[in-house]
């Protein structure tokens, strides 16, 4: 937990999490106490086809969601490859193969949960094969398993960006996708503004339906219209802040630390931007994924 310059309680955790359940390298106790050692404060344990149950009082510690995730299509890029992840149900929501992607997120959400759509770069999805979906909660901007050394493409900002430019906007969350536990785990997760409230699954839930939460592997940040103007705000140090549009160039589009590390950037809006999307990169190289701003 961390808490901001105005008082308010941050959560950390990662929705998108295998184990030894399906796919993964360790069982569900030993990755509970790897993501609670590394100071975690919640997981959604998703494995494949595979329903998991949630704790409030979980003895590691953690307060832990109910998840499982949900593919179709195999490898038939041209069918869409679709991986929809499950979380925070009130019960299974037994999703079958027959639901088809569509019917996954519907079940999910008339059982309370909320559905992601999982490494949509991964999966070569494309703007077109994203618009049809309704009822999605968010998408991943980064997911780090399917970085290297054992994938690639982990990174869907083209993909969100063109869904964005069409009016087809979708709240960004990195997750780990965690199976191997060779780096990947704890790279990317999301921070949860509960403000004053304990952290309870009632409460999780409510903060991320309404937005409140960033996607980051380490800097800590907000990024907020203010004016005519989209600003961001970093607590830790950063080295570049680049802010993307539904514009092929901007005459500003990149803000580089020069002497002094940045803290804050800002970006002018014009006639021609309908969105805009700011990222943060530290000197180490990790990034925060703000979240998209319509204009």
């Amino acid at each position: 937990m961390y808490i901001d310059k105005y008082g308010n309680r941050w959560y950390r955790g990662n929705l998108h999490t295998h184990t030894t359940i399906s796919d993964g390298a360790r069982s569900p106790e030993e990755t509970k106490a790897i993501y609670r050692n590394m100071g975690y404060d919640f997981v959604a344990l998703t494995d494949h086809w595979k329903y998991g149950d949630g704790s409030e009082a979980d003895p590691s510690g953690l307060l832990v969601l109910s998840g499982a995730e949900y593919n179709y299509n195999g490898s038939d890029v041209l069918a869409g490859v679709f991986h929809i992840v499950g979380f925070g149900t009130e019960h299974d929501p037994e999703v079958t193969l027959a639901d088809g992607a569509q019917g996954a997120v519907d079940k999910i959400n008339d059982c309370g949960g909320l559905a992601i759509l999982a490494h949509p770069a991964w999966s070569m999805n494309t703007y077109d094969m994203v618009m049809p979906f309704r009822g999605l909660f968010a998408t991943e901007i980064y997911n780090s398993v399917s970085g290297l050394p054992r994938n690639c493409r982990p990174y869907s900002g083209i993909i969100v960006d063109q869904l964005a430019a069409r009016g087809y906007v979708l709240p960004l969350v990195a997750d780990d996708d965690t199976h191997f536990h060779t780096g990947e785990e704890g790279m990317s997760y999301i921070m949860v503004n509960l403000g004053d409230k304990p952290l309870t699954r009632d409460n999780l839930m409510a903060a991320l339906r309404e937005n409140s939460f960033i996607a980051t592997q380490a800097p800590f940040f907000e990024c907020v219209r203010e004016g005519d103007e989209i600003v961001v705000r970093s607590e830790t140090p950063v080295s570049c802040v680049t802010f993307y549009t539904n514009c092929p160039w901007e005459a500003k589009r990149n803000v580089t630390a020069e002497d002094e590390p940045i803290y804050e950037a800002r970006f002018a809006l014009h006639p021609g931007v309908s969105f805009v999307r700011a990222e943060v990169t530290d000197a180490e190289g990790k990034i925060g994924f703000a979240q998209i701003i319509t204009v």
